[in-house]
């Protein structure tokens, strides 16, 4: 008996398997999911997995590890501990450097605080009355406010004052040689963290173990840091040198396109691409369900990371919808492009080569999405964009069990998944009526939105998503953009797992 799914016999543009009805219901059904994952990422109507879990790892006190400034606090506070006795423009020049993630705002009272418990460790002999001038301005600054309201306080604006004013007490004492008595040392940790735990040694040795505990590693971390920045300066030098390459070999007929536009009419991608966007969008609201069902005075439960980070690999098994409509797992393989004919070695050096030939295109998306989003909060009297990142957040606070999960979600589940959905079903159902140019790009669309980032802030996950695409018409293989996008977000993510661990 015939397949009635199989294409015509030794016609490689016959319509994919499937039919022209179910192509269009689950085309429907897929930008209908499309939308509303959307629409939730957009607005916030329900938390990302990621930062559902960040919430659930969050460890006791204020601070967030991953915030710019208790990041770039750290750097500097353990370069200067590491580089021992200094002059005062360098330690100047180090405590500048905490000043950066200020550029749009004026730090809080507390993170005043913080900085000068900094200023205190790096700036030497002058340390403490480099903070003291800090303790003065603040308490100035309280004065002013009461005089300047001429009334009496609102109850939070009063609690902070006194906190405030607790902590510049006890400060004033440690950098006077008193000690604190256990309340109060605690009460300081809870509120300060790392930060008062630098602060209660200061006056030791640094061969002190609980100073060099805390300070040590500041070289390594920075050397890491400026490996990095290297690696990106030679990336993208690398990267536009591969850009002409392909533009030359392209002009020239050297490179060709092997992808074969398929005829209308058939499912497969469609089918492939409604049961991933269905399933992703029922898992995201189970997720929401969760949250809100078991979580206690805001937090969600401890379990919830592993049943996020595992949960998706459920997910994944939604790229084989195509199966329930009787594809074969060999035409599935061959129609999502999981196929090699010139071998896998040169699939991934294509790979290589693609994604740095694409880093300039997703240099100039940051680069203009940046722009438009300084444009847009500017045009709406909004203030500057929380930096805040919920993959960052539940780097710093989790375990070494869900460190794991979430560096294999990155660098197996993103690459695999998320090609075979976008570029080995999406890219091939659209490619069907559409140029490859244009097909690449609502691909790359629909692959962005299903990212939890503010929408002016996804030109570089769309200019990505369009590199991949344009990969997948080279070389009608996926092999080469999944490798693409491992390298990606395993260079990304390895980096800033080492470095959260580092400044720990």
């Amino acid at each position: 008996m015939l397949d009635p799914f199989a294409p015509a016999a030794n016609d490689p543009r016959s319509a994919d398997p499937g039919s022209p009805l179910r192509a269009w219901v689950c085309g429907i059904i897929a930008l209908v999911c499309i939308l509303t994952v959307m629409f939730l990422n957009q607005t916030e109507a329900t938390p990302s997995a990621s930062s559902s879990a960040a919430k659930a790892v969050a460890t006791t006190g204020t601070l967030d590890p991953s915030d710019p400034f208790i990041m770039s606090a750290k750097v500097v506070t353990k370069l200067a501990y590491d580089l021992g006795s200094t002059d005062d423009r360098t330690r100047k020049m180090l405590l500048s450097q905490m000043d950066s993630p200020y550029a749009d705002r004026k730090p809080d009272a507390a993170e005043q605080v913080r900085r000068a418990i900094v200023a205190a460790e790096i700036m030497g002999d002058k340390g403490p009355a480099e903070a003291e001038k800090t303790f003065t301005e603040l308490e100035k600054e309280f004065a002013d406010r009461a005089d300047r309201e001429a009334r009496a306080l609102e109850p939070e604006e009063k609690q902070e004052i006194d906190e405030i004013s607790a902590d510049i007490a006890a400060l004033r004492s440690i950098y006077s040689g008193g000690m604190l008595d256990d309340a109060t040392t605690t009460r300081l940790v809870d509120r300060h963290g790392w930060f008062a735990k630098v602060a209660m040694t200061y006056g030791k040795p640094n061969s002190d173990p609980v100073r060099a505990d805390l300070l040590g590693g500041g070289v390594l971390l920075f050397s890491l840091m400026m490996g990095f920045l290297l690696l990106m300066l030679g990336g993208i030098l690398a990267g536009f040198g591969c850009f002409v390459v392909a533009i030359v070999l392209f002009a020239t007929g050297r490179m060709k396109p092997r992808f074969v536009k398929p005829a209308p009419g058939g499912s497969f991608g469609w089918e492939m691409l409604a049961g991933f966007t269905f399933t992703f969008l029922a898992f995201k609201l189970t997720t929401w369900v969760l949250v809100l069902l078991t979580s206690s005075a805001g937090m969600p439960p401890a379990w919830l990371p592993t049943f996020v980070l595992l949960g998706q690999w459920l997910v994944a098994l939604a790229v084989f919808t195509p199966i329930l409509f009787g594809v074969t797992f060999a035409q599935w393989r061959r129609l999502s492009g999981w196929t090699a004919p010139r071998g896998v070695l040169r699939e991934l050096a294509a790979g290589m080569f693609g994604y740095l030939a694409g880093l300039p295109l997703v240099l100039g998306a940051l680069v203009m999405s940046l722009v438009l989003d300084a444009i847009y909060r500017a045009a709406t009297s909004q203030g500057p964009r929380d930096q805040s990142n919920p993959i960052m957040e539940l780097a710093s606070r989790a375990d070494a069990f869900t460190l794991l999960l979430l560096f294999t979600l990155a660098t197996i589940w993103a690459p695999l998944v998320e090609e075979t959905v976008f570029r080995g079903g999406m890219y091939r159902a659209v490619r069907t009526r559409l140029h490859a140019v244009l097909a690449g790009i609502v691909s790359a669309i629909a692959f962005g939105v299903m990212h939890g980032y503010p929408f002016l802030l996804l030109g570089p996950v769309m200019a990505i998503g369009l590199t991949f695409a344009l990969m997948r018409e080279w070389r009608d293989s996926i092999i080469g953009p999944a490798f693409g996008h491992f390298l990606n977000n395993a260079t990304v993510l390895g980096l800033l797992l080492v470095v959260m661990a580092l400044a720990k």
